[in-house]
């Protein structure tokens, strides 16, 4: 197959997927957000590689590794579908509660632990504790801004923006990273999708919002190095902010015919050639397929870490990727071994099928879960099943990162949960603002997948 059908194979699976989420719309959306993710890391590079076939090199290894993308969006997709064929969830109506007390409770929770007990991160598995909590302030501006789009509501919506950007932008400015913003991002406006009333909208606000992704991105790839040597230097604060801005002085929008920005693409989101290059060593017997080993780990991070102080995995997979690939990657390098790659160096074609079911499954019950629990006022439980949902959204992680981020998430929400509904949840409401009430939902007609 070629790669341009492989690449209409995974975004007529994205939209599979939207529509299965739009039918009841029960859902916050975070399917959509992990599959974004995942076309994201993926089809870009391959985009590349088909406009650019006479500029760029290794167009078979991402051939080959598109194959496995596919299938894995695939089956991502029937394992969602699966996972809200079992049971009923009809809702009749949104249950009264003090919403708005609870958005602001995830928000200014989130960012107090994000900006504030930094210094704390250095005690043993706080660090993931704090990190995967501190995501607790999507799950509020996702939901305020959601009302305030469902309100028209402009100076809600501006507010809920404002909000939203408040992380990407500090990771920007003070990290000197895109990635960890733009994921955050793709969380809370995945929720848009499934709760704005035009499909068309939808999908167009979908292509802008990519389309304007690819042109930030390949304007910051160009100035990453200036950024990042101000960002991490002794300056002061307005000389970092200056850093950042001058980056876009001269703002590019993306042009598939530009030699230089499909280069960009094929730098830093294309990981086919990664996973392309690891099945063609298996193919041709240089390296043996993992058979589970880097499942196993995955299984061992469940175990804290206060608890396991000498623990042999860790985050991070480049040693993986190098094995595989054989590849020798710098020893400062950040670099993910992603989903789709771990399940095919571990047991191929099935270990992709299986794997990507089973991650749909999950991440679909969890979503619902927590979309269903919101909308029944039981806030508490809604924390519950998201912050382990959005740990589990890392495409280009490992297992590890997966099994591991999930784990500290649950703990995390846990806390969470019992500080809302013993503690702050119990006062009385700050303001009388009332949500939208939207139409009852009827029950869901049975599949026709």
């Amino acid at each position: 197959m070629s790669t341009s059908f492989l690449i209409v194979i995974c975004l007529a699976s994205f939209l599979c997927l939207l529509w299965l989420l739009r039918r009841d719309k029960v859902s916050l959306g975070l399917p959509i957000a992990y599959l974004y993710s995942l076309l994201l890391i993926h089809v870009p590079g391959a985009f590349a590689h088909v406009a650019g076939s006479d500029v760029l090199r290794n167009s078979d290894l991402v051939n080959l590794a598109m194959r496995y993308t596919a299938l894995g969006t695939i089956f991502f997709v029937l394992g969602c579908w699966w996972a809200r064929t079992l049971g009923s969830h009809a809702i009749t109506t949104k249950t009264s509660a003090d919403r708005l007390r609870f958005w602001w409770y995830c928000v200014f929770g989130g960012w107090a632990l994000i900006f504030g007990l930094t210094p704390l991160y250095d005690i043993p598995s706080f660090n993931a504790v704090g990190d995967k909590g501190g995501s607790i302030w999507m799950l509020g501006v996702l939901l305020g801004l959601r009302d305030a789009f469902r309100q028209r509501d402009r100076k809600w919506i501006v507010i809920w923006t404002c909000a939203l950007l408040v992380y990407p932008v500090a990771v920007l400015v003070f990290g000197g990273f895109l990635s960890y913003g733009s994921a955050a991002v793709i969380v809370v406006c995945a929720a848009l999708t499934v709760s704005t009333r035009s499909y068309g909208r939808v999908v167009l606000g979908i292509v802008v919002f990519t389309y304007v992704s690819l042109s930030i991105y390949v304007n910051y790839f160009e100035h990453r190095t200036e950024i990042r040597k101000e960002v991490w230097s002794n300056g002061s604060r307005r000389e970092k902010v200056d850093a950042v801005l001058n980056s876009f002085v001269g703002f590019q929008f993306f042009d598939p015919s530009n030699p230089q920005h499909l280069i960009d693409l094929d730098e830093r989101l294309n990981e086919n050639y990664f996973v392309g290059l690891a099945a063609r060593r298996i193919e041709l017997g240089q390296v043996s397929y993992l058979k589970g080993e880097s499942l196993w780990e995955g299984l061992i991070a469940l175990v804290p870490r206060v608890v396991w102080h000498e623990k042999p995995v860790h985050g991070g997979s480049p040693h993986i990727v190098s094995k595989m690939t054989g590849l020798r990657f710098n020893s400062q390098t950040s670099f993910g071994v992603g989903n789709v790659m771990e399940l095919q160096i571990n047991f191929g074609t099935p270990g992709v099928a299986i794997g990507f079911f089973v991650l749909g499954w999950a991440i679909g019950k969890l979503d619902l879960k927590a979309a269903i629990a919101e909308r029944r006022g039981e806030q508490g439980a809604a924390i519950m099943y998201f912050l382990p949902c959005v740990a589990m959204i890392q495409p280009n992680g490992s297992i590890v990162e997966v099994t591991g981020g999930a784990a500290a998430a649950f703990v995390a929400a846990y806390l969470w949960s019992r500080l809302w509904i013993h503690h702050v949840g119990r006062r009385r409401p700050f303001s009388e603002r009332t949500p939208s009430q939207p139409a009852a939902i009827a029950p869901p007609m049975p599949s026709s997948m």
